[in-house]
């Protein structure tokens, strides 16, 4: 892959795209409604008044052999949260199981989804609090590694992966969650190296109401796998689950698609260390060929580096980037922006494998759109142990500013002692240790004036070395 000179030039300029909710001073009569979240994009904390907040989780592993995994529930408000949250199962024939809940005021509720439902290879939560106010997080748990991601704030009739990896007998399975009490009939199509597939097993594919089902796509010995999953009746919630056995990654991933194409993505966590390997992964689910600018930020201009990468996608292709093509990158942390003129056609993943200990780790983050850069980050799943550099932080914006990392205590939002006011440069990425015994097992919250990006960069459980990367909530 070789860098050239881009068509774009100077300093990427960010678009945000603003969520409002319209007033109206004289009162009509109507049926009650939930709220509407517009375009189905990656996760966020919604703001205004609702009548229900759902969340919906795209599940864990509950089978044998030390799997399960946790949704996590933080209520930030000052009045304690009732709700409602439902299990569903992959194992057929069982039936969805539904509790209430109760969240205390300012804290943080775990739940393990295995003492609610039991002999299913996974499970997954839908998650309703009433009037809102709170945010939902899972942590899948393997013996490969936990894996922390965000729950989609809707269910979707269209998701989209840009990597998959089947090497050296790696499993790639998709997990598709029908949240609903009617039947959902799913699409699924997928393209390697070889260009596109769409079996005829996995066309006209039905989803049972309130229930998982678990998808294998028949792509064997493939280091490159990105899927398309569309409805034509119903709508659904996709995740995907990876156990990377070879083929230079180990470890294990479960994240959330994305519902919807973009055309631009941002990432902060880029690393440019040794032994480190960082691919991204873009796919060009349109049917025309795109051009994509590839942008590092965060890092210092020199004379040998170019800083003007570009990227041709062929329609309904992929094409990997690996950051050691680039002549000059320099070394350490940095931020990286993919960008085309083609709305709504790309979809960017990055794959991410460290050194963990005698072996390695791989990660794998889908990249945020630009509407999702905000002057406030929460997260829900934090650390129980003390972390170097457990957060990233991209500055999105053109003006130097501090930033401030909050515990969500008792009385509120509480400062940790020492990450009051982190500089960071305009356009500058930095990174932030958790260490601090008060942030252990709690929420946490990132502030600053100017729009981030925060990423979380956490252990992957007890006893295994390694990070497992994911975005935090933006809002």
């Amino acid at each position: 892959m070789k860098p050239q000179r881009a068509v774009l030039a100077g300093v990427v300029v960010l678009g945000l795209v603003g969520l409002g909710l319209a007033a109206r001073n004289d009162v009509v009569e109507g049926d009650a409604s939930f709220a509407s979240l517009g375009v189905p994009t990656m996760p966020f904390v919604p703001t205004g008044s609702f009548i229900t907040s759902s969340w919906f989780c795209g599940g864990v592993p509950a089978g044998e052999g030390g799997v399960g995994g946790d949704v996590v529930i933080a209520n930030p408000s000052d009045t304690p949260k009732q709700g409602r949250i439902t299990v569903m199962s992959s194992a057929e024939g069982v039936g969805a199981v539904s509790r209430p809940i109760t969240i205390d005021a300012r804290s943080v509720s775990s739940i393990d989804l295995r003492t609610l439902q039991s002999d299913a290879a996974f499970l997954s939560a839908l998650v309703e609090i009433e009037g809102g106010g709170g945010f939902v997080e899972q942590i899948a748990r393997h013996p490969a590694g936990d894996s922390v991601s965000a729950c989609a704030n809707a269910a979707s009739s269209n998701w989209w992966f840009a990597d998959g990896f089947s090497l050296d007998d790696s499993i790639e399975q998709l997990v598709v969650t029908n949240p609903y009490p009617d039947a959902a009939i799913v699409d699924i199509g997928f393209v390697t190296k070889d260009g596109e597939r769409n079996p005829s097993r996995l066309q006209g594919f039905p989803i049972p109401g309130r229930s998982v089902r678990v998808v294998e796509l028949g792509a064997r010995d493939e280091a490159l796998i990105a899927a398309r999953i569309e409805t034509t009746r119903g709508r659904v919630v996709v995740a995907r689950a990876q156990h990377y056995l070879g083929g230079g990654r180990l470890g294990y991933s479960l994240t959330l698609g994305t519902p919807s194409l973009a055309d631009q993505y941002y990432f902060a966590d880029g690393d440019n260390s040794a032994e480190v390997a960082e691919q991204y992964q873009v796919f060009n689910a349109s049917d025309q060929e795109v051009t994509v600018d590839v942008r590092f930020l965060g890092t210092a201009p020199s004379e040998a580096f170019l800083n003007d990468t570009q990227l041709s996608v062929p329609a309904g292709r992929v094409v990997t980037f690996d950051t050691s093509t680039v002549d000059a990158l320099p070394e350490g942390r940095h931020g990286v922006v993919f960008s085309t003129f083609s709305t709504r056609s790309i979809v960017v993943e990055r794959v991410i494998t460290r050194p963990a200990g005698s072996s390695v780790a791989t990660s794998v983050v889908m990249g945020a759109p630009p509407g999702l850069a905000n002057t406030r980050w929460s997260m829900a799943i934090g650390t129980d142990e003390a972390l170097d550099e457990a957060l990233v932080v991209l500055n999105a914006d053109s003006l130097a500013t501090t930033v401030q990392v909050s515990t969500l205590g008792p009385g509120g939002l509480v400062p940790v002692p020492g990450l009051e006011a982190l500089p960071l440069a305009a356009g500058g990425v930095i990174t932030v240790p958790l260490t601090d015994p008060s942030v252990f097992g709690t929420a946490l919250v990132i502030t600053s004036e100017q729009r981030l990006f925060v990423e979380r960069s956490l252990g992957r459980g007890a006893d295994r070395s390694g990070r497992s990367g994911s975005f935090a909530l933006s809002g």
